[in-house]
């Protein structure tokens, strides 16, 4: 099997360092003591790490510990994964000390640890991004083999963002990250009216490519924010209705431990959401170009029906 990546690619993807080129050695130490002239250096027995004479089990909790991003998310709340204490690795910080809350460097130690904790950092992280370049370029960095363990994504769509550059991530993921299985998408929209009409949010093509996601046997695709009306109904026909979960356009369900400020803020929010929905009934992303074909299926919402 061929090695996922050398200690240059992972130097470089998580601490933005140029280093040699050489695969992770068993070996510590990069010189051998010179010989005396006089007499020989005595033969060392070389010893194993502690921490290769630990059970296997023991040895993956460490590297959980080192390698899955955690923090006091009561920090920064909108950093974390969900309501727990992991943290989103936010790839336009990635090289930063300052927001670094894993140790990657252990993967440098040698050539065993590598291959034990390589799939933990991939499989277990939630990569967070807002622009496809971000993403693109830890792809190229980290290599084909270790872009396929990657499982979990939280993309950040902005209102004016280039439509192209999506795209051809959402051509490139399904092909790429094999290993996919939840996904977290949000179209930012909130006070931003000026940009609505650019947004992508309601761009047929983008909703298309997303859905084809459906390729990797997504588990979870969730999306928030400001989208089309007709999305939701979309994505459950295209990946499956117990796949996709959608938020209606505020952050939080009103609850009795909301304070009344929050509620006018999610009321407001509510309201914009449905602005931003107008309109967009007649949007049909189950019709490809040149098709005018409508299948209509069930589920009936305004003046048009969607498939389920």
């Amino acid at each position: 099997m061929a090695e996922p990546f050398s200690r240059k690619a992972i130097a470089k993807a998580f601490f933005g360092l140029d280093i040699s080129d050489a695969e992770p050695s068993s070996r510590v130490g990069s010189q051998r003591p010179k010989k005396s002239s006089n007499t020989e250096a005595p033969i060392k027995t070389k010893q194993k790490s502690l921490l290769l004479n630990l059970p296997a089990e023991i040895r993956l909790k460490i590297y959980d510990l080192l390698l899955v991003s955690r923090f006091n998310r009561w920090d920064n709340p909108s950093w974390s994964v969900g309501n727990t204490y992991q943290k989103l690795i936010l790839l336009h910080f990635i090289q930063d000390r300052q927001y670094r809350t894993m140790e990657p460097a252990i993967l440098q130690t040698c050539k065993q640890v590598y291959f034990e904790a390589v799939p933990i950092l991939y499989s277990r992280n939630v990569f967070r991004f807002n622009d496809p370049d971000l993403m693109l370029r830890l792809m190229v960095q980290i290599g084909h083999t270790n872009t396929k363990l990657i499982r979990s994504l939280s993309i950040y769509v902005p209102p004016n963002a280039d439509k192209g550059s999506w795209l051809d991530l959402l051509h490139v993921l399904p092909k790429a990250a094999t290993g996919l299985r939840s996904v977290v998408l949000r179209w930012w929209g909130e006070g931003v009216v000026s940009y609505w009409n650019e947004s992508l949010g309601k761009d047929t093509d983008f909703a298309q490519a997303l859905a084809r996601l459906s390729e990797v046997g997504l588990e979870k695709l969730r999306i928030e924010g400001y989208y089309a009306k007709p999305w939701p109904a979309y994505f459950r026909d295209k990946l499956g209705p117990r796949v996709v979960e959608a938020e209606d356009g505020r952050p939080r369900l009103p609850g009795d431990d909301v304070d009344d400020w929050t509620r006018k803020i999610d009321e407001d929010n509510l309201e914009d959401f449905r602005k931003f929905q107008d309109g967009t009934d007649l949007l049909n992303p189950w019709e490809e170009a040149g098709d005018a074909a409508f299948p209509y299926i069930g589920h009936v919402s305004g003046n048009i029906t969607y498939p389920r």
